[in-house]
């Protein structure tokens, strides 16, 4: 005769209620997902807001305190690497000390230099000077402007920021394509950010 694959004391599930605990899992996961996708995408754009302040405070720095040493107020459009770029945000007065550096190590490599992306985006944000502001005649900035754009749209976030002498950190909604580079998008122009 054959034996029972299962002894009569023996307790096991059932397919039944396999499935039951899958589909129960697999409903959870549908809720769960898509809001720590958005949450995710909240703390980039937060993070990119925050570099905006971090810039303004800067350049507002370098600006009272002539740190580049030329006997001139002005602004700089260079974030730098410390040691290497003199004067920079990096490395104001060249002393190749991260002591007197107006920003921290995460913004070296987050500036995009006019390349279509940055090497080291700062919370999947790309940093650039606005090419708009220009310098006045004696090679002088008389203002900054700096703007941030996602890598990658509706997935690191919606939102490109910028910030500009007047100190108010703007954005707009970026038009690039999901999954597509933003297109730093956020200018003068823009509202100020709620």
């Amino acid at each position: 005769m054959l034996k029972s694959i299962r002894s009569k004391g023996e307790k096991g599930f059932t397919l039944i209620e396999l499935l039951v605990v899958a589909a129960i899992i697999g409903i959870l996961l549908a809720i769960a997902i898509p809001n720590l996708i958005k949450a995710r995408m909240s703390a980039n754009e937060a993070n990119a807001r925050k570099a905006m302040q971090t810039l303004r405070d800067a350049e507002g720095e370098y600006f009272e305190m002539d740190l580049d040493d030329n006997g001139n107020r002005d602004f700089i459009d260079v974030i730098g690497v410390i040691a290497v770029d003199v004067p920079s945000l990096r490395d104001p007065q060249g002393t190749g000390l991260e002591e007197d550096a107006l920003l921290d190590g995460s913004f070296e490599g987050a500036s995009d230099t006019g390349g279509t992306d940055c090497g080291d985006p700062k919370a999947g944000y790309c940093i650039r000077w606005d090419p708009a502001v220009v310098a006045n005649a004696n090679a002088q900035f008389d203002d900054f402007g700096w703007q941030t754009s996602m890598t990658s749209q509706n997935k690191v976030g919606r939102r490109d920021f910028s910030v500009y002498g007047d100190g108010v950190i703007r954005c707009d909604v970026s038009t690039a394509a999901t999954s597509a580079a933003g297109t730093f998008e956020a200018d003068r122009t823009d509202p100020g950010c709620d």
